[in-house]
């Protein structure tokens, strides 16, 4: 739950902004009770470079970070904690637009130099990525012979039922299992056996 302000929507040092927000900036004001003044507001950690909001009407609205537009593409809460901490270190008063800077630099020099860094860089590579991957039905396989006349089939093959699978292991049968028959002579013989060991004890 955040209030509204007249620059946005603040989240763990982060603003957000939006047209969406135009008729509720005014809800700041003193003459409306707190509780109408906070608001949900959904974020994502993984990508905090936007949060979402439903207004009263029940309709969604994204709003954006303010340093969104420099960024084009996802950012985690955790590799910004990081770019802070990083920025930090060299400077005194280090804000998040000079913090970003400082880590994509560091990035694009390398996949950083522990662990952390390099799971952070390969989960924006990832994102990255994501986005950058070709349509699968612009990628030609379906003009391959085999795949377009699967394709031209008014059905689909199904695979074989179940049913049938069970039918033909039973009709094969088990060359290990012995008939009932067979059991009944092996269980007379033993006891025949150990009978005449008993008598010539």
């Amino acid at each position: 739950m955040r209030t509204v302000q007249h620059y946005g929507v603040e989240i763990n040092g982060r603003r957000y902004n939006g047209a969406c927000l135009d008729g509720l900036r005014d809800m700041a004001g003193s003459d409306i009770a707190l509780d109408k003044r906070r608001l949900p507001f959904f974020a994502d950690p993984d990508d905090i470079t936007r949060i979402h909001f439903r207004d009263d009407e029940r309709l969604w609205h994204t709003l954006e970070w303010e340093h969104t537009p420099g960024l084009q593409m996802p950012l985690s809460e955790e590799a910004l904690r990081f770019a802070r901490r990083l920025a930090a270190k060299e400077y005194t008063y280090p804000n998040d637009r000079l913090a970003l800077a400082l880590l994509l630099e560091r990035w694009n020099l390398g996949l950083g130099t522990s662990l952390v860094e390099r799971r952070m860089a390969l989960r924006l590579a990832r994102e990255q990525l994501k986005d950058e991957l070709p349509n699968p039905t612009t990628t030609g396989a379906d003009r391959l012979p085999s795949v377009a006349h699967v394709l031209s089939l008014h059905e689909q093959p199904q695979p074989p039922a179940l049913e049938s699978a069970v039918a033909a292991e039973a009709e094969t049968g088990d060359d290990d299992a012995d008939s009932l028959e067979e059991l009944d002579e092996e269980i007379d013989f033993y006891a025949t056996a150990l009978k005449d060991v008993d008598d010539d004890a």
